[in-house]
């Protein structure tokens, strides 16, 4: 009985924090897509490219993680805003050129990865030392500040989406970009402001990743899909929905390896989309 406890309490713990990286994924995915109007699948590697930054400024010049993921959301950031300006711009309205863009971007930046750091896993320092201890099961700390720092994020984006100048004009963006422009906003600065948090949040995203688990080249891929995966299951636009959903898509994928198997648990997510998609096109949280 205690080692079942053990085994639900960690699937938990596990989930919890898989689901808190996914939720600062998909918003970010959610955040450019809403307004922007473009699909960026290189989002999993700047998620993967934060990662290795702070592995770099912690491995090599010492820098505490906590300050390497500030600096790391913070670097992020301002290559969201080049590649705003420089690549997704030029090619905004065109799908095909979007699509094409985002795959030869991600396969430049893992090729980078792969020439900078190679193909070994590497570690970046623990968010937490020790354990918490629920009814006599010892469950890592890492995973719980894992939560937290996803959770304060999302409430500081959505504080700054509901009562700042800026993040009710991306708001309004998203809901309405013509009536936002007559209303005098200007999306040529709202669009650059939401790549920037996207990769900021993906960066931080992949950080935490790196101390939890491992750092690989190809660690973005996952989170993509399930950002993806998420936008689908929650609505496009929907915050609240991208939280929800990623709560939910953690647990799965935290839970039920321990009871069905690792088959059970990739096939799981892509049922409930496909039946969510024939029931609620928009999304549980969308709007139809």
């Amino acid at each position: 009985m205690e080692t079942s406890l053990s085994f639900v309490l960690q699937a938990i713990a596990n989930g919890l924090a898989m689901g808190g990286l996914y939720i600062l994924v998909a918003l970010g995915l959610t955040l450019i897509l809403s307004i922007m109007g473009i699909l960026q699948l290189a989002h999993g590697e700047i998620y993967m490219i934060g990662a290795y930054l702070v592995y770099y400024l912690t491995s090599s010049l010492g820098i505490s993680l906590y300050i390497a993921i500030l600096i790391s959301m913070g670097a992020m950031g301002l290559i969201g805003l080049v590649l705003e300006r420089g690549i997704f711009r030029p090619c905004k309205g065109d799908f095909l050129s979007v699509i094409t863009v985002a795959i030869a971007l991600t396969l430049i930046l893992r090729s980078y990865a792969v020439a900078q750091f190679g193909l070994f896993e590497r570690t970046v320092p623990k968010l937490a030392s020790g354990s918490l201890v629920f009814f006599g099961v010892a469950v890592p700390k890492d995973r719980f500040v894992a939560m937290l720092i996803a959770a304060a994020m999302s409430v500081a984006l959505y504080l700054f989406l509901k009562m700042t100048r800026y993040g009710q004009a991306m708001f309004a963006c998203a809901q309405n970009p013509e009536g936002a422009r007559l209303r005098g906003i200007n999306p040529d600065l709202i669009s650059p402001m939401a790549m920037m948090i996207g990769c900021a949040l993906a960066a931080a995203g992949g950080a935490i990743a790196g101390s939890i688990w491992m750092l690989t080249p190809t660690m973005g891929t996952l989170p993509l899909v399930k950002g993806l995966i998420i936008i689908v299951i929650g609505g496009m636009g929907s915050l609240s929905g991208a939280i929800v959903a990623g709560i939910f898509l953690g647990l799965m994928d935290g839970i039920i390896p321990v009871f069905f198997g690792p088959v059970v648990t990739s096939i799981a997510p892509l049922v409930i989309v496909v039946l969510i998609l024939l029931v609620k096109p928009q999304g549980l949280f969308g709007h139809g």
